[in-house]
């Protein structure tokens, strides 16, 4: 529906066609703009509305994932967000606890911090750890359980290689204690390789 991507070469797009779309009616999340970004800085307020309005009309039975790293323009449009609470999941991307020169996007303690107030407020919320550099444990932790997300999507570095990922004992170590406290957890196909690893913690755990 909303195009950009964080960057120089990417203006922000709208394609309003997408927004006479027939929803699936089946209950499933649908990812807003997963192509760009729909809260980024130079996308025009009266486009979001657009799409804030769509969801608010639509008739279908679904959860509109409204995914971005830039939470921080969440409070602009609070009380639209609000009317459509029900119909929508709110999340940001963390790469790491720490910070991240190789984006423009806020910094990474910001976003968490408009996350929180957002689960505050009573919105379900959603993290995705894309492309997930090296990271600290405990402070990873903590963010994650005040955030109480619905989900938490994990995955590596695909196409670039401007991070350093956590070694995969680190990932394991993350996506084991996540399971303990009873998050969903989805791992990218680019870690499908660590899954025997995640089988044999979980017996060492059971045994």
């Amino acid at each position: 529906m909303l195009m950009s991507r964080w960057g120089k070469s990417f203006e922000p797009q709208i394609r309003e066609h997408f927004l006479k779309d027939k929803m699936p009616d089946d209950g499933t999340w649908i990812f807003v703009g997963s192509m760009g970004d729909t809260f980024c800085e130079g996308m025009p307020d009266e486009w979001i509305l657009k799409l804030l309005n769509f969801i608010k009309n639509c008739k279908a039975n679904n959860k509109f994932l409204l995914q971005t790293k830039n939470p921080n323009r969440f409070p602009d449009f609070i009380g639209e967000l609000e009317i459509i609470k029900d119909k929508i999941i709110v999340g940001t991307t963390l790469e790491t606890t720490w910070g991240t020169p190789w984006s423009s996007a806020p910094p990474t303690d910001s976003r968490v911090g408009h996350l929180i107030r957002m689960k505050q407020r009573g919105f379900k919320t959603f993290l995705s750890l894309e492309p997930i550099a090296d990271f600290d444990f405990t402070t990873m932790k903590r963010w994650i359980n005040k955030i109480q997300p619905e989900a938490i999507e994990i995955g590596k570095e695909n196409y670039t290689h401007f991070i350093t990922p956590p070694p995969d004992e680190k990932i394991v170590a993350l996506v084991t204690w996540l399971n303990e406290q009873g998050y969903t957890t989805i791992l990218k196909e680019n870690l499908d390789y660590l899954y025997p690893s995640l089988d044999r913690t979980k017996t060492e755990t059971e045994t």
